[in-house]
């Protein structure tokens, strides 16, 4: 089977609005759908909308039932499934089976190939799939902020890369610019500040604090206050080791010397002698501190204890406010001279940060120009394709314009604003298509460019509905013509009121409306030859079906199976019959 010859294949619906059960099987190429105005055509639509990822709502269900049903079979190509595949979809089949059910108490159920998904998630699925042309795509093809993403599809693989590398410039400037913006509101809060912190840091510096500087002075403080009694406690002990004779060095000096005296006797004396005497020495020293301390308490005043005090008021104060110990004060003190710094010097962090946005900037610039001169290669080749296929549709003074500016700006896209231009007719301006195209016009150019983007979009399935719409005579003809030609790569589902379109389909379906039991419903069938006939002589003729509107009727499809034998006209020929 053709790689691009894939499509939606059946549709069954059930209670969608007025259809109670609809089963349907489509051919490959064209089909057209016809039928009286309100027989429910567009319901149809509705119903494959449904399958492409349009949002339900209670209207839709069926009066006098309690849910409806959507289904569809979808054929698709080793392209799509791995787009499927790379989007995170799990798809080794070469068919999509979607369906869909709604009730009253709105809830839904969506599956694919058996597997429940998200609306989200099957729209983002379909739309490699279907490609429904309504009103709505009528829209945004007037848009110009839509533009741009359509020429973007024209981009090759090095196209595509370098749109990727600018959207991902962007990305890495937003993140720059958000912790530029953190690190200056931070400067900006500190610099509110700033009075209060000066004021906190000199307050801690002057006072000069040393680590522990709070244990000795609680420490010198106890000594102050209680320099009394220590003063009457060392007096004492050291008139009791050296004054009189009833001091302990006085007895100390007794038992050494009469000891010293027995040493002759026995060496044990002569060693108790030696024992006694390293006492002495030791004693000595101990009273020698206790003089020196003596000295020291004498020297205490209340001046000197007040002094401790305040001292240690203040340090206690610093507690209060900044940390419970000395450290910590200091730590803080630490942290408010940064703070201090920050907003008083130039930040390195911030000027690296200011430096790499700097840089990225000129990259994502580098890129826009490379990839806005992809753009304008991409737009001449675009206008000229453009321009044979208005040609090929009855607009033979019309040309087609891809206006690409340039800005300052940075955006996920580039440097460029795209707007699609034209001009019907000699001697005339180009204008934006909104300003300009009449309802046949648009039609006609859609279909140029969804001719043109069924060549890169690997869409399996174009849906127009009513592409007729404000043309007749040989417009119509030639809008037929090439929807026939894009049916040999695309499959063609068109509703349609235009007896020349509906002969070019290799498929026909009739929709009619029929009253049943005081129930509206619509009927849907495939009709034979014989049958299309009469149907595109109703189109014709209307109601009132004339010998005079089947021969027209026969014409029409005799022409078409002429020309399905003959072949089209290649755009080159046109263009070249164009230009002669």
């Amino acid at each position: 089977m053709n790689e691009r010859k894939r499509m939606l294949r059946e549709l069954r619906l059930n209670n969608l609005a007025i259809i109670k059960n609809l089963d349907l099987e489509f051919s490959k190429n064209f089909v057209a759908l016809t039928g009286e105005t309100g027989a429910g055509k567009s319901i149809i639509l509705d119903g494959i909308s449904l399958l492409i990822g349009e949002r339900s709502h209670l209207e839709m269900i069926r009066n006098g039932e309690e849910s409806l049903f959507a289904e569809g079979i979808f054929e698709i190509t080793e392209k799509q499934k791995k787009r499927l595949n790379e989007l995170g979809f799990e798809i080794n089949d070469d068919e999509l089976i979607v369906t869909r059910t709604f009730d009253k108490n709105s809830k839904s159920k969506i599956t694919v190939n058996g597997t429940r998904v998200t609306l989200s998630k099957l729209k983002e699925m379909m739309e490699n799939i279907i490609d429904l042309v309504g009103q709505h795509e009528h829209q945004s093809l007037l848009n110009s902020e839509f533009h741009l993403n359509l020429l973007d599809r024209f981009l090759d693989d090095a196209g595509k890369n370098l749109l990727k590398e600018v959207k991902k410039n962007v990305d890495e400037i937003k993140k720059v610019n958000l912790k530029i913006e953190k690190i200056e509101e931070q400067k900006a809060k500190l610099l509110e500040k700033k009075d209060v912190l000066e004021f906190q840091f000199n307050e801690i510096n002057d006072l000069d604090l040393k680590i522990n500087e709070d244990s000795e002075l609680e420490e010198e403080y106890k000594i102050l206050f209680n320099s009394g009694k220590i003063s009457e406690k060392l007096e004492e002990s050291s008139q009791w080791l050296k004054e009189g004779d009833f001091s302990i060095l006085s007895a100390l000096g007794k038992v050494r010397k009469n000891l010293e005296q027995l040493s002759d006797l026995s060496e044990i004396y002569g060693e108790l002698s030696e024992k006694v005497e390293s006492i002495v020495y030791e004693v000595e020293e101990v009273s020698y501190s206790i003089n020196n301390f003596i000295g020291d308490v004498e020297e205490v005043n209340d001046t000197k204890l007040e002094k401790v005090v305040k001292r240690i008021d203040k340090i206690n104060k610093l507690k209060l406010k900044y940390g419970a110990t000395i450290g910590e004060i200091l730590e803080y003190k630490d942290k408010i001279l940064k703070d201090l710094n920050f907003i008083n010097f130039e930040n390195d962090e911030l000027e690296n940060l200011k430096e790499e946005k700097k840089e990225l900037i000129k990259k994502y610039f580098e890129n826009g120009e490379k990839l806005s001169e992809m753009r304008e290669n991409i737009a001449c080749a675009l206008q000229n394709t453009i321009d044979i296929q208005l040609y090929d549709l009855n607009m033979e003074s019309a040309k087609f314009q891809v206006s690409i500016q340039k800005n300052n700006e940075i955006t996920p896209n580039g440097i460029n604003k795209v707007e699609f231009l034209i001009k019907t007719n000699v001697g005339e301006n180009f204008k934006p298509l909104v300003k300009i195209a009449s309802g046949g016009e648009v039609s006609r150019i859609m279909l140029a460019l969804k001719t043109v983007f069924s060549e890169v979009d690997n869409i399996s399935v174009l849906i127009f509905d009513e592409i007729d719409t404000g043309i007749s005579g040989e417009t119509v003809r030639k809008v037929a013509q090439k929807l026939k030609e894009l049916s040999k790569n695309t499959q063609i589902i068109c509703v349609t009121h235009s007896p020349q379109i509906a002969g070019s389909a290799n498929q026909q379906f009739l929709i009619k409306k029929e009253i049943e039991n005081n129930f509206t419903e619509t009927k849907v069938r495939e009709l034979n030859e014989n049958e299309r006939i009469r149907e595109i002589a109703r189109i014709i003729s209307g109601d009132n079906i004339t010998q005079v509107s089947i021969n027209h009727a026969k014409e029409i499809m005799e022409k078409q199976l002429k020309k399905k034998k003959d072949g089209c006209l290649k755009w080159e020929k046109i263009w070249k019959k164009k230009k002669n």
